[in-house]
Formats: structure tokens, sequence, C-alpha cells
């Protein structure tokens, strides 16, 4: 263990810094209501219904109507590992544990940021056997939304629900199933 050091791992900012705070909506809340709520239960009350949302989304399947901004649900992808051309597809997701593993058997006596300057290392792909191949992903269906410049809007839920998601799809006795 003696050979493994951390500089290799790089992040980055970390949270996604939207132009859009929960502050503003806070804002026009208290405009349009003669007696407001408390910035701090608004806050409270606007989490609990966010999660109660997300968690009826992934824990039941159901869809979202987000009125004239379209649908939000969970699609489920089919993993394809080559474009038809026979390049890499983009929706494969490197599996780094497994990675560092055979990277560390392959290159024994390197450190590992001796082992991040080689080139070329072969990489281990996630192939989600335990789902049949299947990813999962949120979508925003804009087909159905009625808002111009939709191309400029993006939807990234947290971390959390994507995890939410995993331990629904991993469940042994699983009873929710997604469409594409």
């Amino acid at each position: 263990m003696s050979n493994k050091s951390n500089t290799y791992l790089i992040r980055t900012s970390g949270k996604i810094n939207g132009d859009i705070k929960k502050a503003f909506f806070y804002k026009k809340y208290k405009k349009s209501v003669e007696q407001p709520l408390d910035q701090r239960i608004y806050n409270v009350f606007l989490k609990d219904l966010l999660k109660s949302y997300s968690e009826a989304i992934v824990e039941e399947g159901l869809e979202l109507k987000l009125g004239v901004l379209g649908r939000l649900r969970i699609r489920s992808k089919q993993l394809h590992f080559f474009k038809k051309d026979g390049n890499k597809a983009k929706s494969l997701r490197p599996n780094w544990k497994a990675c560092w593993e055979l990277w560390e058997t392959k290159y024994s006596g390197l450190t590992r940021d001796e082992i991040k300057e080689i080139n070329k290392k072969p990489i281990v792909y996630h192939d989600n056997a335990h789902t049949q191949g299947e990813f999962y992903e949120h979508f925003w269906d804009r087909s159905t939304a009625i808002v111009k410049y939709q191309k400029f809007y993006n939807f990234n839920p947290s971390r959390q629900y994507s995890r939410l998601i995993s331990s629904v799809v991993n469940k042994p006795n699983r009873t929710v199933f997604y469409y594409e």
C-alpha cells in the first residue's frame, strides 16, 4: 500500500452551479403571498417537496408533468459497446476500481502517479450484467414542452437520486421497471 498516493485524484468544482437559485423562488413567493412563511421553513418545505417528487419518480416509476416545461421520468436504455461504425460508444462508463486493480497488477512496482502517466492503458468498462445490459438515466422529455429555446436549458439531478435509481434497480425482488 506504500506505492499509493492520492495526487492522481483530480476533482472538478463539485456541485453544479446554476443561474437560478432557491433564493430567487423565495423572493417571488414572498411577493405573491400576503403572509409568507419564514425563509427557513420555506426551504425545508421545498426540500421535502422535491424529495417526495424525486422518490415517487424513482421508486414508483412515475412521470412528473412540469406544466409547459414537459415531463420528467427515468428512462432505460440498452448498453451498446460499439457504434455501427466500430468506434466505442459514448454510453460506456469506466469501472475505475477494476481498472486500477488491473493496472496495479500489470504495472506492478509503479506508483499510482507513474501509472497515471502511462498512455493507452487498457480500460475496463461496466457491462451492467445485473440489469441485463441496461442503464438508467433521468430524462426530461422536451417533446411535450411548450417553451421557447429549450435547447438552452438542462436538467442535472443530484447524485443522491442517481444513487437511488441504483438501489431500486439492484433490489433482488425488483418491482419497478422503466421504459425507453
